[in-house]
């Protein structure tokens, strides 16, 4: 029986890719950050000390009993306090000392103190500054309560604030879910989704433009159809991009089913095995979208620079999920996450951010996938226009404008 050429190229370029060492190396790598995306939300979600040992903030102004109770508070995390007796030179010696990491100032009368200051090192100690937060804030409320003539036993029963949980409803029943777990899930997530689009479609794009420079793709046109070549990239890359993802999922569930239960893990809910079923869905949507807009661009490209340079419109959609992705898990609903559902360059990864978040109703995932399988189409169709003009044209680079005035031109 013969084999189609387009069967052919693509068996090649699926034994190119996986034969490679950075495929074997990235495919073992893969569940480790599995295991990160796994085992590491949980961890940081708990109040881990960030800070190495040794670290201190000094506090200026305050009085006795205000230092104490910081001190206490802060004791168990292994930070220091100290006091301080000037501002500017406290500021001075934080900008000095590695371990002195900032400098708390307190009024005598918290009381009547509406804002208090903290300067710090790096301006992203948040555990330090919330810490201060609720530390001052009770302290001056306390203080508030007594100087109205509150008993003790009352200010305590007053002040005691209740603590609040975070249960995430699902079809399975209510699970254990904060929104940081939440937010560090779908980061990463949303990264392993953004690296692998963006390796492969750049894989595609290079290999084309390697064969259009060293004259190989002349070679190979003399018995196969531009198409058949393009496709064959295609599928033989996603092919192998599909091996690879397959191992991931495979790993992801044994954590699940075996590795979890057996060292008693916290495993956050968004990992399980429907969001790994579109985890795959979305990756091989999103890799037929921008791997022929890559092969379009590798062939009309005189070199990987120009390449660059005309791909940064792809690039700019797939980074639009990365920089947005806290109003997206924040407000899953809201009109500007509804648009970035539904444009094709951007729904796979905001479509998936939103399954691990909540899922959403039946119809909109139905919806999405018709508008990613319609965008499909029309980009492999004028791709293969593109590459079809733009596979010997060698000599000049053209502008991306110039570039979409070949979609006029006939099969």
């Amino acid at each position: 029986m013969k084999r189609s050429k387009t069967f052919i190229i693509a068996k090649e370029e699926f034994r190119r890719i996986t034969a490679t060492k950075g495929f074997i190396i990235i495919t073992i790598l893969g569940p480790f950050l599995i295991l990160a995306v796994s085992v590491l939300p949980g961890l940081l979600s708990n109040r881990v000390n960030m800070m190495k040992p040794g670290t201190r903030i000094t506090l200026v102004g305050s009085n006795p009993q205000v230092t104490e109770i910081i001190r206490q508070t802060f004791e168990k995390d292994g930070i220091l306090v100290e006091e301080g007796t000037d501002l500017e030179a406290a500021k001075e010696q934080v900008l000095r000392e590695e371990e002195l990491q900032g400098v708390l100032a307190v009024p005598e009368d918290i009381t009547r103190t509406e804002v208090f200051y903290y300067y710090s090192k790096t301006g992203t100690d948040f555990m330090i500054s919330e810490t201060l937060k609720a530390v001052l804030g009770n302290l001056a409320v306390s203080q508030r309560m007594r100087d109205a003539g509150f008993e003790p036993e009352q200010i305590r029963s007053l002040s005691a604030m209740p603590d609040l949980m975070v249960r995430k409803l699902s079809k399975a029943g209510e699970e254990d879910q904060d929104m940081f777990s939440i937010i560090m899930t779908t980061i990463a997530f949303i990264m392993l989704l953004y690296m692998t689009i963006l390796l492969y479609g750049q894989m595609i794009g290079n290999s084309v433009i390697r064969e259009k420079t060293s004259k190989t793709v002349e070679i190979i046109l003399s018995s196969a159809r531009p198409n058949q070549i393009m496709f064959g990239k295609i599928a033989g890359l996603g092919t192998a991009g599909l091996l690879q993802y397959t191992v991931w999922v495979v790993m992801a569930m044994l954590m699940i089913k075996v590795v979890g239960p057996a060292l008693s893990l916290s495993l956050p809910a968004a990992l399980n095995p429907t969001s790994l079923l579109f985890l795959v869905l979305f990756f091989l949507a999103a890799f037929f979208l921008y791997a022929s807009a890559y092969a379009a661009l590798g062939a009309a490209a005189e070199d990987e620079q120009n390449l660059g340079q005309l791909a940064w419109p792809l690039i700019f959609f797939l980074v639009i999920p990365m920089v947005m992705v806290s109003p997206i898990v924040m407000n899953p609903t809201s009109t500007f996450t509804q648009v970035l559902t539904y444009f094709p360059m951007t729904a796979p990864v905001v479509m998936f951010a939103r399954v691990l978040v909540s899922m959403p109703k039946a119809w909109e995932l139905l919806l999405c996938f018709a508008i990613l399988i319609v965008s499909i189409v029309l980009m492999v169709y004028g791709a293969a226009k593109i590459f079809r003009v733009g596979i010997l044209m060698t000599g000049k680079r053209f502008s991306f404008k110039e570039i979409m005035k070949w979609l006029r031109y006939s099969s």
